[in-house]
């Protein structure tokens, strides 16, 4: 049952407890005991005052309890908060907190210092029992600082990438391209820096430029990459190396300034053109062959 949960109790909260803020990095740092994990996305919090209110996770996605991976999602949650102190990052809006169906979204952290081994999200990310799942952000609103949605990405990304190289979790029990080299890990579709990481998670280099090819849902000529086309020779990606292909204003004019081929990451300017939907999309990889052997989607359809 979802508790109802007054503008005021957590404004108290917060004011209890503004000391904890680190160096501007945490805003409106509430301190909360964990009560249990919902799954692997939403948790049940006790405030100072003995109000209990239910937290959604921001930016991640789990799997639903009746799907793959759904509940070690939930076990593995709810051995990182129950019964621990922890500290929650939320966003205030008019009239209280932003708020999904009926939760308090919510960044949370083991300890009021940020990092990948604080980061609750972050954790359950590494394990492969959660992914990047950023809904809908506002360009505008992340321009004017007001970054709630993505504030602590970097985080999640890094160890989403680490995840999916090491087939941990969902990505070697549940992925249908399990058996792919060349794998999108994560897909940034915010801001004038849209981001695709594409790893290499084999044994052996992998040549980009003999026609490996990455598209949006839409696959239309302006939104699909043959790299084939922009690299003159072969452009090897080492085994355990990541292509990061930007696109947005940051890439305009910047087609002679990608990475040398060979080092552990590539930057690969693409064009200045926004490719990534802001909702949902699909990232598909095709092989030389013109095989597709890997899709990329967020959101993806778990809760």
């Amino acid at each position: 049952m979802i508790r109802s949960v007054s503008y005021f109790t957590l404004l108290f909260a917060s004011i209890l407890f503004v000391s904890l803020l680190v160096c501007g990095e945490q805003r409106n740092l509430l301190s909360a005991q964990g009560v249990r994990a919902e799954d692997g996305d939403t948790i049940v919090v006790q405030l100072p005052d003995g109000t209990r209110m239910d937290v959604r996770y921001a930016s991640i996605n789990a799997p639903g309890s009746d799907q793959c991976m759904g509940k070690e999602a939930t076990a593995f949650n709810d051995d990182l908060i129950k019964g621990k102190g922890i500290w929650l990052d939320v966003h205030p809006v008019k009239g209280g907190y932003e708020m999904a169906q009926g939760r308090v979204l919510a960044h949370v952290f083991l300890s009021p210092t940020v990092s990948q081994t604080s980061s609750v999200s972050a954790l359950l990310v590494a394990e492969g029992l959660a992914r990047l799942d950023v809904f809908n952000p506002s360009d505008t609103a992340i321009r004017n600082g007001d970054d709630f949605s993505v504030r602590y990405t970097d985080l999640i990304i890094s160890t989403q990438i680490e995840a999916v190289k090491g087939r941990r979790g969902w990505w070697g029990e549940c992925d249908g391209y399990l058996g792919t080299y060349l794998k999108t890990a994560a897909v940034k579709q915010w801001s004038d820096d849209e981001i695709v990481y594409i790893v290499n998670r084999g044994k052996e280099s992998i040549d980009l430029a003999a026609g490996w090819t990455l598209t949006d849902s839409s696959a239309s000529d302006r939104n699909s990459l043959d790299l084939s086309e922009h690299i003159v020779g072969t452009c090897l990606l080492p085994p355990g190396g990541i292509m990061r292909v930007h696109s947005g204003s940051i890439a305009t004019g910047r087609s002679e300034e990608h990475t040398p081929c060979g080092q552990q990451t590539i930057d690969f300017y693409w064009t200045g053109h926004r490719i990534w939907d802001q909702n949902k999309d699909k990232a598909r990889l095709y092989s030389a062959h013109g095989d597709l052997i890997d899709t990329y989607i967020y959101r993806r359809n778990w809760k």
